[in-house]
């Protein structure tokens, strides 16, 4: 009895306490939740909501006559100030790391290593709410504390900054996880031989914009001195980033400049190691696609960025027509896939470059990615950039949790603890490492890195040829298997590429319009019509570049006599429907560079610069029109903006069928001029009518827009025909009358 009303009790006791553990719980998730919301945040953030410490510079590497110096700052991110406090910097002298698993742990802040020697302590004022302070902290080459890095190779470096309580309120504190390398030079250690480090940097850009005064210019002028190549250009801050980098190569010998022959045009530089696709054209989601047609109706055929394109294209930039470099593909926005290998062989690229999506190979060590694919059009060498050290150099950390890895310092510091640990993994292995920049990778950025490898006495900086010249690492026979394994299994933006394509292909046909069914009539008739040789089997030859090829034409068919505008001599009709087409094609090499952004801005300018060709031809009607017979006129005016006479019709309907007009009226109008024509109008009936206008090239397809014109007839009959017409009708009319009253009816009616 008593142990039966005494389990309810128990049972409200037992959920009690379960609800209070749920509580706990609650309150425990509710103060950690904001900590992992942090961890997932950008390179600002950090895992303290309160004050977040970051790392501006920092000595990589250390060597007998480097000393050591740090630049940190410490944010304040309360509203209420921070008392002063101190910043101490540590480390283990004696600890190395056994696994890339434990360096990692290490970044992350989740290894717990024991790191009680001090190599810097420094002063921190306070700090106002909201406010952030810079703390600096050398040591000397001879401090002691340096001293104790007896042996070569990575170490851990804990950053603690702690503030002073203020009353009773609890310390503030803040750590970072970095590294700091002895180097070999000076070390009491064996020196085993140094890993290979192929280091390249892109010279490219996807921040290509269309010049709108360079597309006036194309579309109005006639003179043979403007290039179709100038609708495209980089503004002066991108310019004078491509610059910096340029220079970037005279200053380190060992950097690999992989350039793009557009950027080479507007630098006109011959510092490079190998030529890439023209427009860092995107090979790989060509291949994806798969319809090179559609690339040819968009303008951009196999010529346009074939190596013998790249190659004319620097020869043009140096002035120097027996210049040559070396090709190599640049990986687009997709992968290296079978049929991206062979899309890439089969336009003169013998070697391509894989920045990621090529792991076909056991990363259990760092190991030299280097491959060798069999294609229809013959093997290709494939470099793969190592992921981890190619990420750090492109600003990324390695994990979310790094937090030290959020400043380029952070991550040259493990960049440069990375790279020794591959070295200590196998000591005495032969291996070279490719290690990429990105497009976006900042002058800065490169050089930080290259000053940190100039005092890596384990590392060689060696060259592509170097990296080329080594032995395939797998056996090129398993290489088709083993890529359609591992290699592209997403299907990338095919069908953002597809509609990218079809709306090129609708521009461009606007402007061959222009050039064959509008411009000069009588060209047609003497056989100058503008050719298109970019539309006839595209993908098998290996013509000149886009510029090659527009002043070949031009050179062949310009006019020696009459300057229309400035000093050039005049382009004939054809050369100038050509150059049109030249321009577009290269708004379109740009927007099929695999960028996003750059995609939709040239895919715009290309339709844009079509619409302004066609719309320098305008057609103005004369205003409503009021008819008072049975025939009539509509005067209508063509003005030409283009430097060459146009021959088209002007198309006419009405919405009744009492007043109508002629359907086409042919009508030609001069080289930057206006023409008159009349539109015939005949009309049955007094009413009103709206006519619609439009300008039809000769083939009958309508362009320009539409105009419309009010045309009010008061149709009066006032001449003796129509009188007699009139009187013998109702003469008739009453004789009809009078025999339909006194016929006689016949019997059976």
């Amino acid at each position: 009895m008593n142990r039966r009303h005494t389990n309810p009790h128990a049972r409200r006791r037992a959920w009690c306490a379960l609800l209070v553990l749920l509580m706990a719980i609650a309150m425990v998730l509710d103060v950690h939740i904001p900590q992992a919301a942090a961890d997932d945040g950008d390179s600002t953030t950090s895992d303290v909501p309160g004050v977040a410490l970051s790392v501006e510079s920092l000595t990589a590497v250390v060597t007998a006559t480097s000393g050591f110096s740090a630049t940190l700052t410490v944010e304040n991110r309360t509203t209420q100030p921070v008392s002063a406090g101190a910043i101490d910097i540590m480390t283990n002298p004696d600890y190395n790391f056994v696994s890339r698993t434990d360096v990692q742990e290490w970044a992350d802040g989740t290894a717990q290593i024991d790191t009680t020697h001090e190599l810097a302590h420094a002063d921190v004022a306070a700090i106002p709410a909201g406010g952030r302070v810079a703390v600096h902290a050398v040591l000397s080459a001879h401090d002691p504390a340096l001293a104790a890095l007896t042996t070569w190779g990575p170490r851990p470096l804990r950053i603690l900054y702690t503030a002073q309580s203020d009353g009773d309120a609890q310390p503030v504190h803040a750590s970072l996880n970095s590294y700091i390398t002895r180097s070999q030079d000076g070390a009491a250690s064996v020196r085993t031989p140094s890993i290979g480090i192929s280091i390249v940097m892109p010279l490219t850009s996807h921040d290509w914009s269309a010049d709108d005064k360079a597309r006036q210019r194309l579309i109005t002028s006639d003179t043979r001195d403007l290039s179709a190549q100038s609708i495209a250009t980089l503004d002066e801050n991108e310019c004078k980033a491509l610059h910096d980098k340029d220079r970037l190569s005279t200053k380190y010998p060992q950097l690999q400049v992989v350039a793009d022959p557009a950027v080479l045009e507007t630098l006109g530089t011959p510092h490079l190691t190998a030529l890439m696709q023209p427009a860092r054209f995107d090979i790989t989601s060509y291949a994806r696609v798969g319809d090179p047609q559609a690339y040819a109706r968009a303008g951009v055929g196999k010529s346009k960025w074939s190596a013998a394109s790249g190659l004319a294209q620097l020869r043009g930039a140096l002035g120097d027509m027996s210049a040559s470099a070396p090709a190599i593909a640049w990986q687009g926005a997709d992968s290296w896939t079978m049929d991206a290998l062979d899309a890439a062989r089969g336009a003169g690229y013998d070697t391509v470059i894989a920045t990621g999506d090529f792991n076909i190979a056991d990363d259990a060590t760092a190991q030299t990615l280097v491959y060798r694919a069999p294609t229809e059009h013959g093997d290709v060498t494939v470099l793969a950039a190592q992921p981890t050290l190619t990420s750090l150099a492109n600003a990324h950390a390695t994990s979310q949790h790094a937090r030290a890895e959020r400043t380029d310092a952070g991550r040259i510091a493990r960049f440069i603890a990375q790279s020794a640990f591959y070295q200590m993994e196998q000591p005495y292995a032969q291996r070279t490492l490719l290690v990429c920049f990105g497009e976006d990778s900042s002058p800065k950025q490169v050089e930080m890195l290259m000053d940190a490898l100039g005092d890596a006495s384990w590392i060689d900086l060696t060259s592509l040829a170097d990296l080329t010249a080594h032995d395939a690492l797998i056996d090129p026979g398993l290489m088709p298997q083993l890529i359609g394994e591992n290699v592209g299994l997403s299907a990338g933006h095919a069908a953002s590429v597809r509609e990218t394509l079809m709306q090129l292909g609708a521009s461009r046909s606007d402007l061959k319009r222009l050039g064959s069914s509008i411009l000069g009539g009588d060209a047609q008739q003497s056989g100058d019509k503008p050719n298109d040789a970019s539309d006839s089997n595209d993908d098998a030859s290996q013509a000149p570049s886009p510029s090659a090829t527009a002043d070949a034409t031009v050179d062949a068919q310009s006019e020696s006599s009459g300057s229309s505008e400035g000093g050039g001599s005049r382009l004939t009709e054809s050369a100038y429907a050509r150059r049109l087409l030249d321009a577009h094609d290269t708004l379109a090499l740009f927007a099929l560079q695999g960028d996003t952004a750059l995609c939709t801005s040239m895919r715009k300018a290309a339709a844009a610069f079509s619409d302004a060709a066609l719309g320098a031809i305008t057609l103005s009607p004369s205003g409503n029109v009021s008819v008072l017979s049975e025939t009539a006129s509509m005067p209508v005016t063509v003005s030409n903006g283009l430097p060459y006479p146009i021959s088209v019709r002007i198309s006419s309907r009405t919405d009744s069928i009492e007043i109508i007009t002629a359907r086409m009226t042919p009508i030609t109008a001069p080289a930057r001029g206006e023409a008159q024509t009349s539109i015939s109008i005949r009309v049955t009936t007094s009413g009103t009518a709206v006519a619609r206008e439009q300008l039809v090239d000769r083939d009958g397809e309508p362009f320009g827009a539409m105009q419309q014109t009010s045309i009010t007839s008061s149709l009066q009959i006032s001449d003796k025909s129509g009188l007699a017409i009139i009187i013998f009708a109702v003469a008739l009319g009453l004789l009809g009358l009078w025999r339909q009253f006194h016929r006689k009816k016949d019997p059976d009616e």
